[in-house]
């Protein structure tokens, strides 16, 4: 009898190892609970052991770790540096170190609750069609208008002056000659994206499809099987259609750590797909760069130059040396630091102090690269893949919409604020001054031809401080806040244009009936925001609330819903 249970025993056993080793293989992460640490500072000091008396090991910079332990106010981490795995312990300062917890192996259900209610139709949709797949909620550290305002800073994303639409491009500091009324050519060609095609690209919700999730694929080497047929069919009909590249490729992915198929997408989109003739990779300079590192310049000779001058400086004097050589770069200076999806290549938004750290300025280029890689694997609905998906805190209710191609401009900017007493002095990209009134008060304003006022022009004031809120709204339809905070001596009322018939770019404008947003149409996006209303999940006051309340009842219901349906059918006329 004894031997018999100790049969069954070794057999038990046997059985839970063998599962959870199926379990491993099959769906290539761990079944524990990982915590993520985004270190967002600069050189912070690695130690043997948690204390400072404990021997520096070395200084990281602005990078993912994962947290092993946690012992006192210090964090036992391990990360990669150069293709090495290492471990040791840093200070926990909430003020550089931004904790996150997930668990990869969660059912799909505990996966969905983990996301915001506006992911969650999209990723079940998913999930119906590729039952395997994993989907990792990886919580940034600021808020949504955050991270695009910090992506319009210095023009970091930027759109083509001769194939995007006006519509799409900046008028904001660096983008724009007012003087001339011509956009500046900042980088051959390209000039500022618009704060709305920014949205729109930055908006993970706007990518939670079949065809363009894989801006947020893992790109680590580990989570599939890489085969050449694999790789043949990412670079059918295009000049790394060769056994020679497939072989290349497939090494320099094992090499370096990271997905073959990422390694062939980003050539194909670096050099086009017939690009085998560029200069970069034709080996007429003697050397190679096929991910073209360092290849900038205000012309074509000067981005050709700077490329072979990089490619020279690696050896980079065969294929095989800068393809592997350019993928372990990709690992070292993305891949190990956290900046693992095409997504967080493009904008570095757990980094904020390494803004500049980001693979391209194209503003659509995550999405471009994601987008590649759909004809490898939409017919392969058994393949476990995990996508590392952001959510920013304060998401907005709804996806933020792509902005219409059009030649509308984005002209949401003063052309001056004039009142006595005005801090600082006006100046077009400065959107919050102070002013002290004694009385009633006149602030005369003027904007751009084709733009128009979109707030009150009367604004009641109470003795003490006040926030009164001026919006321009652009031709494009989108409007644009600078805030006055007044101190007031008494109760009074500030005016804007009090008096002046000429006003430039015409009068206050209001939302009208069923136009939510204010973007001078009725879309699905204002019904969408009328159902999260009646849901509790948004409220809707002032302007909003009167453009929703459709039937002018003094209330929103789902007569008001129904009635923008039966407009957007075509059934009935909102005026």
């Amino acid at each position: 009898m004894t031997s018999i249970k100790k049969i069954f025993s070794f057999l038990l056993i046997f059985s839970i190892l063998i599962s959870a080793l199926f379990t491993e293989f099959s769906f290539g992460v761990s079944a524990a609970t990982v915590t993520n640490a985004y270190i967002n500072g600069d050189a912070i000091n690695v130690r043997q052991g948690p204390g400072t008396s404990y021997k520096k090991v070395e200084q990281i910079s602005y990078r993912q770790v994962t947290v092993l332990a946690t012992e006192g106010q210090w964090l036992k981490i391990r990360y990669m540096n150069s293709g090495e795995e290492k471990t040791g312990y840093i200070y926990n300062d909430s003020g550089y170190v931004y904790i996150d917890k997930n668990d990869p192996d969660l059912d799909f259900n505990s996966q969905l609750a983990n996301f915001p209610e506006s992911y969650r139709a999209a990723l079940t949709e998913l999930h119906n069609k590729y039952p395997n797949w994993k989907f990792v909620p990886d919580n940034v550290n600021c808020s949504f208008e955050q991270a695009v305002q910090l992506q319009m800073s210095e023009m970091r994303k930027q759109v083509q002056l001769e194939y995007h639409p006006i519509s799409w491009r900046s008028m904001g500091k660096g983008a724009y000659d007012w003087s001339t009324g011509k956009w500046i050519d900042t980088n051959g060609g390209w000039t500022g994206a618009s704060r709305e095609i920014i949205r729109y690209y930055m908006d993970p919700r706007n990518f939670l499809n079949s065809s363009e999730i894989y801006m947020f694929l893992m790109q680590s080497y580990g989570n599939v099987t890489y085969t050449a047929e694999g790789l043949k069919s990412i670079v059918a009909n295009s000049f790394l259609d060769t056994e020679e590249y497939i072989n290349i490729i497939l090494n320099a992915g094992k090499t370096a750590g990271i997905s073959p198929y990422i390694i062939a997408s980003k050539i194909i989109q670096e050099q086009g797909p017939q690009g085998g003739d560029n200069a970069l990779v034709s080996g007429k300079y003697g050397y190679y760069n096929f991910f073209n590192f360092g290849a900038s310049g205000s012309g074509n000779q000067d981005v050709i130059t700077e490329g072979i001058e990089f490619a020279k400086k690696n050896g980079w004097d065969t294929k095989e040396k800068s393809i592997v050589g350019g993928a372990k770069q990709l690992a070292d200076g993305y891949v190990e630091v956290g900046q693992d999806t095409y997504y967080y290549q493009d904008f570095n938004v757990h980094f904020t102090g390494k803004l500049w750290h980001q693979y391209a300025q194209a503003v659509h280029d995550a999405r471009g690269k994601g987008a590649s890689l759909k004809k490898e694997y939409e017919d392969k609905v058994n393949y476990t893949l995990v996508f590392r998906i952001p959510v920013f805190k304060d998401m907005p209710a709804v996806a933020s919409p792509k902005p219409v191609e059009n030649s509308n401009q984005n002209n949401y900017y003063f052309n001056s604020i004039s009142v006595s007493g005005l801090t600082p002095s006006f100046y077009r990209y400065t959107y919050n001054y102070d002013l002290h009134v004694t009385g009633d008060t006149i602030i005369d304003v003027s904007i751009p031809s084709t733009a128009s006022i979109s707030c009150a022009l009367e604004f009641p004031l109470k003795a003490g401080n006040n926030k009164v809120v001026l919006k321009v709204r652009s031709q494009s339809g989108y409007d644009n806040d600078y805030t006055i905070n007044v101190n007031a001596d008494q109760n009074c009322t500030l005016y804007i244009n009090k008096g002046n018939a000429n006003v430039s770019g015409g009068t206050s404008q209001v939302k009208g009936k069923g136009d939510i947003n204010g973007d001078g149409k009725i879309t699905v996006s204002d019904m969408a925001t009328v159902r999260l209303h009646l849901l509790g999940k948004y409220t809707l006051s002032g302007d909003t609330f009167k453009s929703a309340d459709v039937n002018g009842d003094g209330k929103i219901t789902v007569s008001d819903m129904a009635t923008v349906r039966l407009h957007l059918l075509g059934k009935y006329t909102i005026s």
